[in-house]
Order: structure tokens, then C-alpha cells, then sequence
């Protein structure tokens, strides 16, 4: 089994424009579109590409509910409060890399591969996971969402202790899926 394990690297802090709720993996792009009605209402400039943070931890995701937060990262601090959205610093931090291609909705696969790669390589979990989404379908350039790439960013930190038997880990705050 190919994992999608790319590198570890250090991603710097930004400041972000972002929108937090209940959200299904099929309703994130309508947040991402509200978000960017917005931002462009306040006449902000953000830069390319949106993040997201998926609260709920580092496990499989639930596809119908989510604590999921939608932000684009902006160029310059907006001087004020925004309506209905909030505007926040996003902390450096040391992240462990994995890229899933294709549809969205496939994403709860490749969350599986993420926490097999973990505990192998005896990592914990410091903090909520961020989702960088680098290419979105292009409707009108004929691409389809079997051209999506999205960047999965889990913060990390060695485990301290010996390497856990995969049946014995924990799940990160859900539960892991295992072919018979």
C-alpha cells in the first residue's frame, strides 16, 4: 500500500480570515464560497491556496458532520472586526505532510493512511490537522474533481515511549477503519 507521506517541514504562522460550524464534506466549498463573498465585500486581499482545519482531530472523517474551519490567508491585516467571520493568527508549527489526490468525498482514505504512517513512525499528534487545498476542479476548463490536490498538514511531536502495536494505538479522536 502507497502512503501519502511526502515530508516534514516547518509551516509559518499567517494570519487568516475564517469562518467556523458544522459542515459535511459535501458542504465545504459552499462555506469556502461564503467566506470569499465576505471577503470581498470587506475588500480584503487574500492570497491563494484556502486552508482548512478539521477540529474534530486526526481520524477518519465523519462525512456528514464536522467541526470545520474554512480561511483564506490574507496579505494584509484588515484593521477591524469582519462580520460573521473572524480574523485570527495561525501559529508556526512543525507539521508532517501528506497529499491526497482526487475527490474530496475520497479524503476519509487517505485520513486511514495518515494514521497508520503515525504510529509507524511513532509520532503523536500535536494539534488540529490543516487541509491546503492546491487545486480545486476547474468547471469551466473541463477538470473534473479527479484533479483535486489537497495538502493533508498533521502538527506533530515524537512519541515518547515505545512503538505501539498498531492494534493497541489510539485513533486520535475517532476510529480507524481496518480491511479484513
Amino acid at each position: 500500500m502507497m502512503t501519502p507521506f511526502q515530508e516534514i517541514k516547518k509551516v509559518p504562522a499567517m494570519k487568516v480570515i475564517a469562518w467556523r460550524g458544522d459542515v459535511s464534506v459535501w458542504g465545504i466549498d459552499t462555506a469556502f464560497s461564503r467566506l470569499y463573498d465576505k471577503a470581498v465585500e470587506q475588500r480584503l486581499l487574500f492570497r491563494q491556496p484556502a486552508v482548512g482545519i478539521r477540529h474534530d482531530g486526526v481520524r477518519v472523517p465523519e462525512p456528514f458532520h464536522a467541526d470545520y474551519e474554512v480561511m483564506f490567508p490574507l496579505t494584509a491585516d484588515p484593521g477591524g472586526p469582519i462580520p460573521g467571520a473572524d480574523v485570527k493568527e495561525l501559529p508556526e508549527q512543525e507539521m508532517a505532510s501528506f497529499v491526497h489526490r482526487g475527490p474530496y468525498h475520497w479524503i476519509p482514505c487517505t485520513y486511514e493512511k495518515v494514521l497508520d504512517w503515525l504510529g509507524e513512525n511513532r509520532y503523536e499528534v500535536a494539534g488540529d490537522p490543516r487541509e491546503v487545498f492546491f487545486v480545486a476542479p476547474e468547471p469551466h476548463s473541463g477538470g473534473t474533481q479527479d484533479d483535486m490536490l489537497t495538502e493533508i498538514q498533521v502538527p506533530i511531536r515524537r512519541s515518547v515511549g515505545d512503538a505501539m502495536e498498531p492494534s493497541n494505538r489510539p485513533s486520535y479522536g475517532g476510529q480507524v477503519r481496518r480491511a479484513a
